[in-house]
């Protein structure tokens, strides 16, 4: 136990998003939902057919 590793001690970091950053994540997220959203309804017709 004498060989134990101590633990780093580091500094928080505060995240500051700007403008533009949040807008490219909402886009990114409203694309991934639309993308979802298509994925499901193909599947949805897939199951139908059969």
């Amino acid at each position: 136990m004498a060989k134990q590793l101590s633990l780093i001690h580091s500094k928080q970091f505060e995240w500051k998003l700007t403008h533009a950053e949040r807008a490219a994540a909402r886009r990114g997220i409203a694309a991934s939902r639309e993308a979802l959203k298509k994925g499901r309804r193909r599947w949805s017709d897939i199951l139908d057919a059969a």
